[in-house]
């Protein structure tokens, strides 16, 4: 498996498809191959869509409307359904989208779906979570277990390398692996590291700060908690608060929610493990456009030699906020 690595210093400054295809020696899309996709529909399949991780997602979608002419449609099941995400990728099927970008709740849930979609000539590109049993062209996004032993490191240092601790969640394989990575790091490293719970925050924000109350309550003595998904941290901090326990207990969120950030500002929490989102959309519009346009010309015919020519894995990597540089992060 092709494992393509992003790390290109100030990538998206180029600005232009031109400027993004040079920066990876990949082709450029020549005028008549931006008439050909013009106006097509991209699409966004998510799952709980109500939590405001989103909005480097949606950002990044309005400018490639602009950018690419475009449409970009964002759309999931508003909590962690993923009946509904099977149903709404079938109905997307049947509306014959030019590409779907999905972010997979269950992975053998949407397996069929994928399949059909790819029958019908939908590109697939799946981005946070992988199906990696399914004909989707390629993932992006983090490696979750490596993005769990950051946020580790950051906790362990911040707790002096010994106490206590507890990590929070919710059941989707991608967050899943941020928790083990987490776990990783403290056993290899810091043996007085010691996880007393994982919380399942269900990656609700109305539900999150009981979730870590109730845990705090059950384990007086934890000196850290450690947030996998982007609720866990503003979901933390405010247990930790009403527990009276700020300073007391280090948090490390994930992450880059707006109603986070100040938490962080504040020392309440002591920093956040990010993804690059805005990139992760980026790419895969761009690379889903690029086969709908015929402009990859890895074989003079690709689709008739059965390839895929796109990299099979593109792992965007993460950023680490602090109180130092979080100013940088909040969206204006």
């Amino acid at each position: 498996m092709t494992n393509f690595k992003v790390n290109r210093r100030n990538l998206l400054t180029a600005g232009t498809t031109a400027g993004l295809a040079s920066a990876f020696g990949l082709p450029m899309l020549s005028s008549e191959a931006m008439a050909q996709g013009a106006g097509k529909e991209y699409v966004f399949l998510s799952i709980v869509t109500q939590v405001p991780f989103w909005v480097d997602y949606r950002n990044a979608m309005e400018d490639l409307e602009e950018l690419m002419g475009i449409k970009a449609t964002f759309t999931g099941p508003l909590d962690f359904d993923t009946a509904a995400q099977a149903r709404q990728l079938d109905e997307l099927i049947a509306r014959r989208p030019a590409g779907i970008l999905i972010f997979p709740g269950d992975p053998a849930t949407l397996a069929p779906g994928i399949e059909r979609a790819v029958e019908a000539g939908i590109p697939i590109t799946c981005c946070i979570g992988d199906v990696p049993d399914s004909p989707r062209s390629t993932f992006l996004g983090i490696n979750g277990v490596q993005a769990g032993r950051v946020g580790g490191e950051m906790l362990a240092q911040a707790i002096g390398g010994r106490g206590k601790v507890i990590l929070g969640t919710f059941p989707a394989p991608s967050t899943l692996e941020r928790v083990e990575g987490y776990k990783q790091i403290f056993e290899e490293k810091y043996p007085e590291i010691e996880v007393v719970d994982v919380v399942n925050d269900r990656a609700d924000p109305s539900y999150a700060p009981t979730a870590y109350l109730q845990a705090i309550q059950a384990n007086p003595d934890i000196v850290g908690i450690g947030g996998t998904d982007g609720d866990s941290g503003k979901g933390a901090a405010i247990a930790v608060t009403e527990a009276g326990r700020v300073g007391d207990i280090k948090i490390v969120a994930m992450d880059r929610n707006d109603d986070m950030l100040p938490y962080i500002e504040d020392g309440t929490i002591t920093g956040a493990v990010a993804q690059k989102s805005y990139l992760e959309i980026f790419l895969a519009f761009h690379m889903m456009h690029w086969q709908n346009t015929d402009a990859l010309k890895v074989l003079p015919d690709w689709r008739a030699a059965g390839i895929n020519p796109l990299p099979e894995r593109v792992e965007t990597g993460v950023m680490s906020i602090t109180a130092e540089n979080v100013a940088q992060f909040k969206h204006v």
